[in-house]
């Protein structure tokens, strides 16, 4: 009985030909920068490498309000493969406070924007808003709340070539008094399925469809045939009928006495 394939795999589940398994790939951080926005009244940007979301408050007796609002951007090179193969692709990063006074709330933007594995300026306003997240003083737990960014990270994917991704960090509030958090830029997992089974699209996931070999494939039935099969062989000659007595008339045997 000729069984199909898909049925063999799925009953040999402790098969890894027959089982297909996603790939989970923490991508780290290629690019981070920020830049502190001087207010108030002021266009000056000064770039920082030391990371950070939300206002600064300057001291050495400066008004209150005076000082710099600072936004980051970290960009990721994301793995090569086709939009359809991502299952899934996560973003996180870590914050505590850096200067917090105060029990207001923090509020804070997640952007996601087309990265070019360089820092720009530009990249502090790029992007579409992704996710927002409060925090205070005492509680900074929300900086480590995962983001779901699978469907905006699908459009970005490449089969082949190079590709980033950029998340940039902005405060979102008007909070009075400082609330500047310090960030770590956290990684970008994407979880990319087996190419086989993105290649199938549909069936019965973790099957791997075998093609039939020559002892199972069904043999081609040859057409019936009418005509008698005839022996090649020669069939032996009939043995010839041994030749009767010969009987002699009179005159036959009067000649045969006088020859005597």
């Amino acid at each position: 009985m000729n069984v199909p394939a898909w049925l063999l795999c799925i009953g040999a589940l402790s098969s890894t030909a027959c089982m297909a398994a996603d790939r989970s790939i923490a991508v780290p951080a290629k690019v981070a920068l920020a830049w502190g926005y001087v207010v108030p009244n002021s266009t000056a940007v000064k770039p920082s490498r030391t990371l950070g979301v939300g206002f600064w408050q300057r001291a050495s007796g400066a008004k209150p309000g005076v000082g710099e609002v600072f936004v980051s951007a970290f960009e990721y090179q994301l793995p090569e493969a086709a939009p359809a193969r991502l299952r899934s692709a996560t973003f996180r990063m870590t914050g505590k406070p850096s200067q917090c006074v105060g029990n207001e709330p923090v509020v804070v933007d997640v952007y996601l924007y087309r990265g070019d594995g360089k820092s720009d300026i530009g990249d502090a306003t790029a992007g579409s808003k992704v996710a927002q997240m409060s925090a205070d003083c005492n509680d900074h737990a929300a900086f480590s709340r995962p983001v779901d960014v699978t469907s905006h990270v699908r459009q970005h994917l490449v089969a082949s070539g190079v590709s980033f991704v950029g998340f940039n960090v902005r405060k979102a509030n008007n909070r009075q008094g400082p609330g500047l958090f310090a960030l770590t830029p956290g990684t970008l997992t994407v979880v990319i399925a087996d190419q086989d089974i993105a290649a199938r699209g549909t069936g019965h996931p973790g099957a791997t469809v075998a093609a039939a070999t020559p002892s199972t494939a069904v043999p081609a039935l040859a057409p019936a045939t009418a005509a008698r099969t005839t022996s090649t062989t020669p069939a032996a000659a009939p043995a010839k009928p041994a030749p009767a007595p010969a009987h002699k008339t009179p005159a036959a045997a009067a000649h045969s006495q006088v020859q005597k």
